[in-house]
C-alpha cells in the first residue's frame, strides 16, 4: 500500500440544506514522489466535494484535504446515520488504493402541507371536502386533523381523523360538515373554515375552505305563495258568485219546461252573470348583463389585489366566477366581498385549467360594496416570467337597488 488516509473527527451532525466540512489526512507511504486521486464513495458520495481532488506528495509527506458534505433538503434525503468513504488511488499503482471511512448523521426536516381539493362547496345543510396532507420532510409524519369554526355554525368530522405519511408522499382524508342551523330565506350564508394538521413538536400546517349555505326556500317563494292564494280566492269567488247561481237557475228552468202545457208557467228571471278570469304573473326583472375581468400581476413573495366597485343606486347579482391561472403559478387566490371572504383557491389546483364556480343562488354585492380579488404569489410556473399572472372572469346582472 502506497498511501494511507484517515478522517480527523468521528460522526458529524448535519442538517439537510446545510454544509459541513470534514478534515481528511492523506500520507504518501512510499519513498518516491507520487500523485493521488481522491474519489468519494458510499451513500453520501453524491453530496460530497473534495478540495483538492488530486494531491502530489513527496515520499513520507502528508496533506490535509477538505471534504465538504452538503445533503439537500429533499424528502429523499433520509434522516439518520449515513456512511461516507474516500478512495485514495496512487498514480504509480492505481490497483492498490487506500480508503478512509466515517459516518455523518442527517437531521430530521419537517415540512407538512394541507390542501383542500374543493376550496368552496355550496349546500343547504351537509357537505364533504377532500383534504390532502402532503409530507415534504425527510421523516415520517403522523398528523391529526382538526376543524376550527369560530362562528360555531358548522360541525364536522374527518375520516380518517389522523394520517401517517412517508417522506415525499401524501394522504387523503374526507371531511364531512353539517350546518348547525338552516337558512330559510335569502340571502345565503358563507362560512370560512380552518383545517389544521397537528403533530407533537412540529409546527401546525393549516389551510381554509369555504362553505356556502343556500336558503331552504327557493327564490321568489313569497310572491309565488301570494299568487297561489289569490288564484284560489278568485276560483272560490267565481264558484259562489257567477257559477253556482247560473247552475241553480238552469236547473229551475229545466224543471219548468218539464211541466204539462196546461200548467201555469211562471217566468223566472235569470240574473245576469259575468265572466271573471283571474290573472297573475311575475314581471321579468330589469337589469344589465355584466361580464368583466379582474386580472392581477404580482411579483413572487408579494400580494396584490384588484376590485370591482358597484355603482351608486345599483345591485350586482353575481351568477358565475371563472378563475384562470394560465402560467401554472403557485400561491393563493381569495375572492371577497369587502372584508368578507367568499372563496379561497390554491393556484396549484387551478394550473392550466379554468375553474368555473357557477352560483345556484347569485351573490349580491350592493352599492358602495366591492368585489375584491387578492393573490399571494409564492412561485411561478413559467421560468421566464417575473411573477404570478392570474385572472377572475366575473359574470352577473346589474340592476337598480
Amino acid at each position: 500500500m502506497a498511501a494511507q488516509a484517515w478522517f480527523s473527527s468521528g460522526d458529524m451532525d448535519v442538517a439537510p440544506g446545510s454544509t459541513v466540512v470534514l478534515q481528511l489526512t492523506v500520507v504518501n507511504l512510499s519513498d518516491t514522489t507520487d500523485s493521488f486521486t481522491l474519489t468519494p464513495t458510499g451513500m453520501a458520495a453524491h453530496w460530497t466535494t473534495l478540495r483538492p481532488a488530486t494531491v502530489t506528495l513527496f515520499g513520507g509527506a502528508q496533506q490535509v484535504v477538505d471534504v465538504e458534505v452538503s445533503p439537500p433538503a429533499l424528502p429523499t434525503t433520509a434522516a439518520g446515520p449515513t456512511s461516507l468513504a474516500v478512495r485514495v488511488a496512487p498514480q504509480a499503482d492505481p490497483e492498490q488504493p487506500a480508503s478512509a471511512e466515517t459516518s455523518i448523521v442527517i437531521g430530521d426536516t419537517h415540512d407538512r402541507r394541507v390542501h383542500v381539493l374543493q376550496p368552496a362547496v355550496r349546500t343547504r345543510r351537509r357537505a364533504s371536502f377532500d383534504v390532502m396532507v402532503e409530507n415534504r420532510g425527510n421523516s415520517l409524519a403522523t398528523c391529526r386533523l382538526h376543524l376550527h369554526d369560530p362562528s360555531g355554525r358548522v360541525q364536522g368530522r374527518f375520516d380518517p381523523p389522523s394520517v401517517s405519511i412517508d417522506p415525499g408522499t401524501s394522504a387523503l382524508s374526507q371531511l364531512t360538515v353539517r350546518a348547525t342551523s338552516r337558512v330559510w330565506r335569502r340571502p345565503g350564508r358563507t362560512t370560512t373554515l380552518r383545517i389544521d394538521a397537528d403533530q407533537s413538536g412540529v409546527e401546525t400546517a393549516s389551510t381554509t375552505a369555504t362553505l356556502v349555505q343556500s336558503a331552504m326556500l327557493p327564490e321568489h317563494v313569497g310572491a309565488r305563495s301570494v299568487g297561489v292564494v289569490v288564484g284560489v280566492a278568485l276560483l272560490v269567488g267565481a264558484w259562489f258568485w257567477p257559477v253556482r247561481p247560473a247552475i241553480r237557475d238552469a236547473a229551475r228552468d229545466a224543471v219548468r219546461d218539464m211541466q204539462p202545457s196546461s200548467a201555469t208557467t211562471v217566468p223566472a228571471s235569470t240574473p245576469a252573470t259575468g265572466d271573471t278570469t283571474p290573472s297573475s304573473g311575475t314581471p321579468d326583472a330589469d337589469g344589465t348583463i355584466l361580464n368583466t375581468s379582474l386580472a392581477i400581476e404580482v411579483a413572487v413573495g408579494e400580494t396584490a389585489s384588484n376590485e370591482f366597485a358597484v355603482p351608486t343606486g345599483q345591485v350586482l347579482h353575481i351568477t358565475d366566477l371563472v378563475v384562470q391561472n394560465p402560467q401554472g403559478d403557485q400561491g393563493s387566490l381569495i375572492i371577497s366581498r369587502d372584508d368578507e371572504q367568499l372563496f379561497t383557491y390554491s393556484l396549484a389546483n387551478v394550473a392550466f385549467a379554468d375553474v368555473d364556480q357557477p352560483l345556484v343562488t347569485p351573490i349580491e354585492v350592493r352599492a358602495g360594496e366591492r368585489l375584491v380579488v387578492t393573490i399571494t404569489c409564492t412561485g411561478v410556473g413559467n421560468p421566464e416570467a417575473d411573477g404570478c399572472s392570474s385572472n377572475v372572469v366575473l359574470s352577473g346582472v346589474l340592476s337598480a337597488g
